[in-house]
C-alpha cells in the first residue's frame, strides 16, 4: 500500500478502515512495507508516525523495509533513526533488506546488489530496537551466483546474533524493551 496523500487524521482514519476491511476479508496478518520520508507541506505527522498509528488503530503488524528507509533518507531531512523511534518495538513483525544503486542523481532501491554497509548498520540498530524478527533479503535483478546469496544470509545471521547479545546483556542489567 502506498499512501500518496497528506499524512493527517483524515488519512489515518481512511487507511485504518481499509486495513480493517482487508483483515476482515480473511487476512490475519497485514503489514505495510514502505516508509517514505518525503513530506507534504501540511502533514500533521511523519510517515513513520502515521504507520505506527495505523498499526496501533488496527492491530496490524509492520513489515519494515530497512533498505527503503535508508534510500528515502536521501530525499528528506527526516532521518532513519527518528523513523525507527516512532515505531513501537512490538509493532514490527518482519524486516526486509536489499541492495540499492547510487548514481550521481539519486539513490535507487533496485534490489540488484549486495546490502550496503550503511544498511547493515541500520538493520543492526533496528534489531536492537525491535528484537529478532523474521528478515528477508530481497534480490530481484542481476541475480548473482548462489555463494553471494549465502554470504549475504550469513552476514544477516551474524548481525542478528550480535544484536541478540546486546539485547540479552541489556535485559540482564535491568533494561527492558519498551512497548
Amino acid at each position: 500500500m502506498i499512501v500518496a496523500s497528506t499524512v493527517n487524521r483524515q488519512a489515518l482514519n481512511l487507511v485504518s478502515q481499509r486495513v480493517d476491511q482487508f483483515r476482515n476479508a480473511g487476512s490475519s496478518d497485514f503489514a505495510r512495507k514502505r516508509i517514505d520520508l518525503s513530506a507534504f507541506h501540511d502533514d500533521a505527522m511523519s510517515e513513520a508516525e502515521f504507520l505506527a498509528a495505523v498499526a496501533a488503530c488496527t492491530g496490524c503488524g509492520i513489515l519494515l523495509d530497512i533498505n527503503n528507509l535508508y534510500v528515502n533518507q536521501w530525499q528528506s531531512p527526516r532521518g532513519c533513526l527518528a523513523a525507527l523511534r516512532a515505531i513501537a518495538p512490538h509493532m514490527v513483525g518482519e524486516m526486509h533488506l536489499a541492495g540499492h544503486l547510487v548514481t550521481s542523481d539519486a539513490v535507487i532501491d533496485h534490489h540488484g546488489d549486495r546490502v550496503a554497509p550503511a544498511v547493515w548498520d541500520l538493520y543492526e540498530l533496528a534489531l536492537q530496537r525491535f528484537g529478532p524478527v523474521s528478515s528477508l533479503i530481497e534480490w530481484d535483478t542481476d541475480i548473482p551466483v548462489l555463494q553471494v546469496l549465502l554470504d549475504e544470509a550469513q552476514h544477516a545471521r551474524a548481525i542478528v546474533a550480535r544484536a541478540a547479545r546486546v539485547l540479552h546483556v541489556s535485559t540482564m542489567n535491568g533494561w527492558r524493551r519498551p512497548n
